[in-house]
């Protein structure tokens, strides 16, 4: 079995499984405060009362989301952030799923990465 856990899931779907649970976002030249996300439509998010378009986010972290089940290590290279180790849990159709630890951050943070902020994958 390859190490990319291949789901049929959309990052809409994904995100609607997060509804009424904080998230932060992150682009570039913008980073939000944890926010609710109170609405997940066909291209917009609604997160304490402002729009946002996921696919053009950098990552959105899913705050207060518990590990689950273990994933594979890799490394991910990205447009914003260049190559990081990370736990891969899912591959979508249009985004990855990783849990990732960072100095600045007390816990492990599950992030959702767009594909168009993904340059590469590789096993660890």
């Amino acid at each position: 079995m390859s190490f990319l856990r291949s789901n049929r899931m959309n990052l809409l779907e994904r995100l609607a499984l997060h509804l009424n649970h904080e998230v932060a976002l992150q682009a570039e030249a913008f980073a939000s405060e944890p926010g609710v996300l109170e609405k997940v439509g066909r291209r917009f998010i609604r997160v304490s009362g402002s729009y946002f378009v996921p696919q053009s986010l950098q990552e959105i972290v899913l705050l207060g989301h518990a590990a689950g089940r273990p994933g594979t290590a890799a490394k991910v290279r990205t447009l914003y952030a260049g190559l990081f180790e990370a736990e891969l849990k899912l591959t979508g159709k249009d985004f990855i799923e990783v849990r990732v630890s960072r100095e600045e951050e007390e816990e492990e943070l599950t992030l959702l990465i767009p594909m168009g902020q993904i340059i590469g994958l590789e096993p660890v």
